[in-house]
């Protein structure tokens, strides 16, 4: 099984407080951008947007990143059959057994209207809940409702009926910058591993605390050589890679597939 980089398919995509670069000219957000008028509406845009993602088979990963204490976090675009990423799902884990499961972003215009959160949440005195929580936004990203359900164990939540709850935003900032590889998901060079007969290339930020990646080299190619010429020099130099993910026996593992330095 292969999936692509992601930022090759970011194009149209933004999140709020960024640039208007990024974004549509106004004749074509008129035709795409969709006026919900309650909740309803929405929960009908989400399974269409579904059924649009499913039947496209269309997905793209950002890297897998990790660090140490097993907090880690990866990002999945669902794509419609124009390339276009209609839902956002972030699977992470705060690491230690603390709160750990699956984000969705239902996206409009890239920005998200609804957001829903399956999570194992840990609670102060250690005990795990599932929670289903659903919020839904305005044209503006401000958050309009929230309901949840929740429950000791997940297989018993899908008999509970959801109830309002407080106000709950979710941003999709986290995923956007793991998506784009910026802020505590830049890649950087950080060194090689080897393990058995593989070889890695470790990438991540120049932070001994953030996340970092690593990916197996199949082969080497001139950035490879290079690096490997001389590791402590190039110790932090920026990189863009583009991947694959590999699946063997129900192990996924993230396969180097080129790169270039990059200023």
């Amino acid at each position: 099984m292969k999936k692509y980089i992601f930022p090759l398919l970011l194009v149209g995509l933004v999140s709020c407080g960024s640039d208007n670069s990024a974004k549509k000219d106004t004749k074509e957000q008129s035709t795409i951008v969709k006026q919900f008028k309650n909740e309803s509406e929405m929960d009908a845009q989400v399974l269409a947007l579904k059924k649009i993602t499913e039947a496209s088979g269309l997905v793209g990963n950002s890297l897998h990143y990790d660090k140490m204490d097993g907090t880690f976090i990866e990002v999945i675009g669902h794509l419609d059959t124009t390339n276009v990423i209609q839902i956002l799902e972030e699977q992470f884990s705060e690491g230690n057994g603390k709160t750990n499961g699956t984000r969705f972003y239902y996206l409009n215009n890239g920005l998200p209207f609804v957001t829903q959160e399956l999570i194992d949440q840990v609670d102060g005195t250690n005990q795990a809940l599932f929670v289903d929580r659903i919020s839904y936004y305005d044209e503006k990203g401000k958050v309009i409702k929230t309901k949840v359900r929740s429950a000791s164990f997940e297989d018993d939540i899908y008999q509970l009926k959801y109830q309002a709850a407080p106000l709950h935003s979710v941003s999709i900032d986290r995923a956007m910058k793991a998506l784009n590889s910026k802020g505590e998901f830049a890649t950087t060079f950080q060194g090689f591993v080897n393990q058995d007969v593989f070889s890695y290339l470790i990438v991540g930020p120049n932070d001994p605390d953030g996340f970092t990646t690593a990916l197996r080299l199949d082969y080497k190619d001139q950035l490879v050589n290079i690096l490997y010429s001389d590791p402590k020099k190039y110790l932090g130099a920026k990189i863009q890679i583009n991947f694959e993910v590999h699946e063997d026996r129900g192990f996924e593992f993230q396969v180097y597939a080129g790169g270039k330095f990059v200023d």
